[in-house]
Formats: C-alpha cells, sequence, structure tokens
C-alpha cells in the first residue's frame, strides 16, 4: 500500500488525482489533503476518503470541523502541509500557481517521491528539480507523455523533443481580432477544462513557452533541441524524433486522469478504470507550425530559458500579475505578453541563491508587473 499526500486536491488535477485514487483505493493510504480554502469539495472530499489529515490555509468554521470523519485530524496551515509531506511517501503537489513552488521544495527536501503537476515550481527551482530528478514523476500531459517516451530511447539517439500545443481558442485569429478578445472569451479552451489561470496562459500560450524551460530541467535537454508544434486535437501529447529520421509518439484521448494513473503506479502499469475511447475515435491527426509572430510567449520563454539565473523566477511573477490583471478587466489579452516583456526588461537583481531568493524575486516582479501597469495597491 502506497501511503500519498494530495496538494492542491479541490483543483482540477487534485480531484481527478483522487478520482483514480477511489478507483483503486485498497493500493494507497491517503494520508492527506490539502487546500486553500475549507470548502464544501474539500469537506466533502474528506468525507469520501477519510484521509488522516485535511488541511487548509483558511480558517474552517465549526460546523464545518463537526462533519469531519473521527479518524480524520484538522491541521491549519504550513504546520499541516508539512505534516501532510512528513508522512508520505509520495506527494502529489497540484497546487497551481506561485504557491507550489514551496511545497515542492520541501518534498524533495525531504527526499520523498514528487508526483509533478506544479508548473511554476519546475521552472524556478531548476537546480534542485536536475539534483532531485530520480524522485520526479511529472504528471501533466506533456511532460509525462515525454518522460515515457524518453525512457526507452538511448539519449544520444535523440535528436529533437517536441512540446505539442492545441493552439488554444485562438489558433485562427488574427492579431488584429486578437485585440478585441474578452475574458470569457480567453476561458474557452477547446480540449481542456481547466483552472482560469492555466486556461488564460493557454490562450496566450505561455504555458507552452514554459513548458519548454521545464522540459529542459526535467530532461536535461538543450534548449535547441526543444520546440513546439501546433497539434489542434490535443490527443498527441509529446514527440521524440530520432537521429534516423523516425518520430516516437505518445497519444491517448484527453483525460488528465491517464497521466496521473501512469504516474501514480510507475514504474508499473495499471488498466484505466474509466471510459476508454478507441483509436478510431482518436482520428484523424494534425500538425501545424507555430506563428511565433501571433504567439511571442513561446520565443519570450525560449530567452528566458537560454538566460536562466533570475529571469525563470521573474518570468513566473511576471506571467501571475499580467494574467491576474487581465482577468480582472484592468489590461487587454495582447497586453498580458508586453507586460511579461516590460517586467523582464526591468531586472536588476542578483541570481537567487536559495528558496527565499527565488520567492523574493517572484515577489518582486509582480509588483513590478502592477507598477507598470499603474496599479496600485489599496
Amino acid at each position: 500500500m502506497k501511503s500519498i499526500g494530495v496538494l492542491g486536491s479541490t483543483g482540477s488535477v487534485g480531484s481527478q488525482t483522487l478520482q483514480v485514487i477511489g478507483a483503486y483505493r485498497e493500493d494507497f493510504e491517503l494520508v492527506g489533503i490539502v487546500a486553500r480554502r475549507a470548502s464544501e469539495r474539500l469537506l466533502y472530499q474528506a468525507r469520501e476518503f477519510r484521509p488522516r489529515y485535511v488541511v487548509s490555509f483558511e480558517e474552517p468554521s465549526k460546523e464545518w470541523l463537526s462533519l469531519l470523519p473521527p479518524e480524520t485530524t484538522y491541521l491549519k496551515g504550513m504546520e499541516g502541509l508539512v505534516s501532510v509531506i512528513e508522512n508520505s511517501q509520495t506527494v502529489v503537489n497540484a497546487i497551481s500557481g506561485t504557491d507550489g513552488i514551496l511545497p515542492t521544495y520541501l518534498t524533495l527536501l525531504m527526499g520523498k517521491k514528487l508526483l509533478a503537476s506544479n508548473k511554476e515550481s519546475l521552472i524556478c527551482l531548476r537546480e534542485l528539480v536536475q539534483e532531485k530528478r530520480e524522485l520526479i514523476v511529472p504528471v501533466d500531459s506533456e511532460h509525462n507523455a515525454l518522460f515515457q517516451l524518453l525512457s526507452v530511447v538511448q539519449r544520444e539517439h535523440v535528436k529533437k523533443i517536441y512540446l505539442t500545443a492545441s493552439g488554444g481558442p485562438f489558433r485562427n485569429k488574427t492579431i488584429e481580432e486578437l485585440k478585441e478578445v474578452r475574458v470569457e472569451d480567453a476561458l474557452k479552451h477547446p480540449t481542456w477544462k481547466m483552472g482560469a489561470k492555466i486556461t488564460v496562459d493557454s490562450a496566450t500560450l505561455m504555458n507552452k513557452g514554459m513548458e519548454i524551460i521545464e522540459a529542459i530541467n526535467l530532461f536535461d535537454i538543450p534548449l535547441e533541441s526543444v520546440d513546439v508544434v501546433v497539434h489542434p486535437q490535443s490527443v498527441v501529447h509529446g514527440i521524440v524524433e530520432l537521429k534516423d529520421g523516425s518520430f516516437l509518439i505518445h497519444a491517448s484521448q484527453t483525460d488528465m486522469r491517464i497521466p496521473i494513473l501512469h504516474s501514480l503506479y510507475y514504474p508499473e502499469r495499471k488498466a484505466f478504470p474509466f471510459e476508454t475511447k478507441s483509436l478510431l475515435d482518436l482520428s484523424p491527426l494534425s500538425f501545424e507550425p507555430l506563428d511565433s509572430e501571433k504567439f511571442r510567449s513561446v520565443s519570450l520563454c525560449k530567452w528566458v530559458a537560454l538566460m536562466g539565473g533570475i529571469y525563470p523566477a521573474v518570468l513566473v511573477g511576471a506571467d501571475q500579475i499580467a494574467t491576474e490583471l487581465f482577468l480582472d478587466g484592468k489590461i487587454g489579452f495582447l497586453d498580458i505578453v508586453e507586460l511579461v516583456e516590460e517586467v523582464l526588461s526591468s531586472v536588476n537583481l542578483p541570481d537567487p541563491k536559495n528558496i527565499d531568493e527565488v520567492l523574493q524575486a517572484i515577489e518582486w516582479a509582480y509588483r513590478k508587473g502592477r507598477e507598470l501597469a499603474g496599479v496600485h495597491e489599496l
């Protein structure tokens, strides 16, 4: 039986992780579930799965606490987060955004197996990720696909790896049309159901640019050997091109529970316990070049990968605030990448030497983004 903690249990990836665990309950001891809010969903999960610990960073009501199962202990904030990590063999970090960086750091520092779904931590903690690579199994569909493909080939045979992008909701729009994009338009992803932040990142393709940096850190692949190809059907999740001219392709239906299941059981394989589609259901497949003029975020992230040092942390903080400002209606869609570029151009900070300085760099970029956008704290 595997002891497991799920961080960010009420989000999209966290909820789907619990669905998979629920299908194979006899294989897992759920040590704890962690969420920001003491929500009805978190309470439902606690009552459904009866973990040893349930953790929130928001103070729950007395009534909420009274409804917890008797065998479940409530812990608040960092104390609870640390307890879940300490008592788990495996930790799923499905916390979104910059809040997930410290949990990744603590998990790897404690030598726990990390099922990694937090993009920001894999970008910002490059040295730690590379040092502890053997403890990490990536959960997100693209990197999980590449993780599987690269495990069956000799590295010297690899010419290039490709991350696939659906192209988002604006694949066929012109730059002029993008000037008129509204928030509700950006939140209509054509193939995946995700949170607001990652959905907007998918619309700008900032997520795909960041995934390039992730791939470099996770797989020790040089920047020039990583590229993006547009694949509207979102069925092919990763491609490895070999030196002999052949391509290895990982494909599956667009269901995050497939890479979650793989990561939970790696290196074993388990039958997918939910509805599956046939190969014919997944057809036809098509690939297109990326329009780098329309989606400048990918080239920007490649530059950040090349620069390294302080820049990945600044990229993360700048994108966080730019996306928030767009969602709040304070800047336009095309302003997102422009604001991130402005913040990166303003950097005059030393490279971070520890986790505190990484988090400080992110906070600096967040504040700088607000300042450059003319948005001030109340």
